[in-house]
């Protein structure tokens, strides 16, 4: 048996995982096929970050956030921790309502990001604290992440983070994991983006992570996503489809 071959079984056989889950699996091969054909100078990995390169959760606690390493910190006063978790109460709750649409939603996620950014900015947060605070957190990042990120790195594979959290706070996240590569760019809520400087691509491949209210989440994200890894802590599935992609053993 080959080389190809063997990657091609190791890479497919993810896919017979319970926690994989896929609305049109054939799609999906000639996507992940038609990937490797291009080679990996034709490869870009786009990402959010909260929950999708971290954990959502570890030996049953919830990892926390950007904003929550920031809220759960001691740079927070007592005062503004309450409001911080009143705001949570309220919007995030709306924010998984699986009745409600996108649409419906974003009015409540404006007011709720609003509220707690001006709470947080009157706490007057030093940049040089947050390394300590990051530290301090139980934030991880997923198992297997030190491949995903390195050998993105070393076939110089751009790696394209989008996230609504801090941008300080991720990149320190990523820092303190050793793998805060030149190959990594960051679009976060310390400046504005849009999608022109997004290049033209022939294949894309959207893996969602659905970490909380499975059944309830579930047809809305197949419905998104190509590939659905369902309470999925772990970067073995995209691992697998980075090596095949990449000719890796």
């Amino acid at each position: 048996m080959n080389r190809r071959c063997m990657h091609h079984i190791c890479c497919f056989n993810k896919f017979t995982c319970s926690s994989v889950q896929m609305k049109d699996r054939h799609r999906v091969e000639e996507i992940i096929e038609s990937m490797r054909l291009a080679g990996s100078d034709a490869l870009q990995v786009m990402s959010d970050f909260d929950m999708t390169l971290t954990r959502f959760a570890y030996n049953g606690a919830r990892c926390p956030t950007c904003y929550a390493i920031l809220e759960d910190s001691v740079l927070i006063s007592g005062d503004c921790k309450k409001m911080l978790k009143d705001l949570l109460n309220k919007y995030y709750p709306i924010e998984f309502d699986a009745s409600r649409t996108v649409e419906e939603k974003v009015p409540d996620m404006v007011d709720w990001w609003t509220k707690a950014h001006e709470l947080l900015i009157e706490q007057k947060i030093q940049k040089d604290q947050l390394a300590r605070v990051v530290k301090d957190s139980n934030a991880m990042l997923r198992k297997e992440y030190k491949f995903f990120f390195d050998h993105l790195d070393k076939k110089e594979i751009p790696l394209v983070i989008f996230s609504a959290g801090i941008g300080d706070v991720l990149e320190e996240v990523i820092i303190q994991a050793g793998v805060f590569h030149s190959n990594i760019m960051v679009f976060s809520n310390y400046m504005d983006f849009d999608e022109k400087g997004l290049p033209d691509t022939d294949n894309i491949l959207k893996i969602g992570f659905l970490n909380d209210k499975v059944e309830d989440w579930r047809e809305s994200y197949l419905n998104r996503y190509d590939i659905v890894l369902e309470k999925d802590e772990t970067m073995d599935v995209p691992n697998a489809i980075l090596r095949y992609i990449t000719g890796h053993q």
